[in-house]
């Protein structure tokens, strides 16, 4: 069993998954808020089951009691909820480190000339992400170094249709102007 999951079992008792992913201070705080919403919710149940309060109290008791569930029940829900998004960052973290890897590759081989080896990494890339802006980009920009005109402003179109951030527009519209010049 991976740690992800071993944190999210852990997780059951509110707070044990952080402290088993090396989140203590979380792990603590978390903790503390359940164990003070399960105290809180005893003491009230206690006060208004006694015969000498009297209804005004009794009505508070059990306005104190549903407060502290619902502290007991949030930090409950936080705490496997929030093990469950740091397993899936756990879990994403290799892919992005390989993302990483082969677009400096690509690029690298870009810079060097070896378009060819270049072209084969951003696919990789776009393996791994297909919405990746960066590599797509740099694919075209391999397509077009290649001669590949048709293919690179296809390339740049689709590039220019996925980047929602305008991160690369100006430069994609220039280069595909670039290219209907070349051709």
């Amino acid at each position: 069993m991976g740690k992800r999951w071993t944190a999210l079992i852990l997780a059951v008792i509110p707070g044990m998954g952080h402290l088993y992913l090396g989140r203590h201070w979380r792990g603590l705080l978390v903790f503390s808020l359940f164990a003070l919403g399960a105290n809180g919710m005893y003491l009230a149940g206690e006060i208004s089951e006694s015969e000498w309060n009297p209804l005004a109290q009794r009505e508070v008791a059990i306005y104190v009691y549903h407060l502290c569930r619902g502290v007991a029940a949030a930090a409950w829900a936080y705490s496997i909820l929030h093990i469950a998004y740091l397993g899936k960052r756990l879990a994403t973290k290799p892919a992005q480190e390989r993302r990483d890897y082969h677009l400096k590759r690509g690029l690298v081989q870009y810079v060097s000339g070896a378009f060819e080896g270049a072209k084969a990494e951003f696919l990789t890339v776009l393996r791994l992400d297909p919405m990746d802006i960066d590599a797509r980009f740099h694919l075209a920009m391999t397509h077009q170094a290649l001669g590949q005109h048709r293919r690179a402003l296809k390339t740049f179109k689709r590039c220019l249709a996925d980047d929602v951030d305008a991160k690369w527009a100006w430069e994609i519209q220039t280069q595909i102007d670039k290219v209907r010049q070349g051709k």
